[in-house]
């Protein structure tokens, strides 16, 4: 019984660690919204976002806007 507690609590930490893995890296990027881009955003901005604002991605919001990705 002692074998399977110790594994199912090394299953838990390494579950918790790799949770705390994915949120650092997330945290690392964030959304601004585009500053050179003109006109509503209906298909998308990614190009754009990467070639003129130097950002990781980019894209349409709800609100008809271009939104790039960066990293923080």
């Amino acid at each position: 019984m002692e074998k399977k507690s110790l594994a199912g609590l090394c299953f838990l930490f390494l579950v918790l660690f790799v949770a705390q893995e994915i949120v650092v890296i997330e945290a690392r990027t964030c959304e601004n919204l585009a500053d050179k881009y003109r006109g509503p955003c209906f298909s998308g901005c990614d190009t754009h976002c990467t070639t003129k604002e130097n950002a990781v991605s980019g894209r349409c919001r709800d609100d008809f806007r271009c939104w790039c990705t960066k990293r923080c």
